[in-house]
């Protein structure tokens, strides 16, 4: 059964991936940066129960897959699902 993808499951993800949150901008902008790869991936703080901005969700894809973080399927995957799925849950 399809899960809603929620800010707050999309936080979690890149949280779970190595990101860390950094301080919200005046624009109400939060960045997630990887320390070890240097991504650094931008949202808009939402509140954690609504679904994301489509163009937030495609950035995010985008970039995590740009950056080998996480294949644009399995991101797929998680966003229908609310999960990783367990064969491919391993990180770039």
């Amino acid at each position: 059964m399809a899960t809603r993808l929620t800010n707050q499951l999309l936080n979690q993800l890149l949280s779970d991936l190595g990101f860390q949150p950094g301080e919200v901008s005046k624009k109400n902008h939060r960045a997630w940066r990887h320390p070890e790869s240097g991504c650094v991936l931008f949202l808009p703080v939402n509140k954690l129960a609504e679904v994301p901005r489509p163009a937030d969700i495609v950035g995010i894809r985008d970039q995590l897959a740009l950056h080998g973080h996480l294949d644009e399927d399995v991101f797929d995957v998680f966003a229908a699902e609310g999960k990783l799925p367990t064969s491919s849950s391993e990180p770039g």
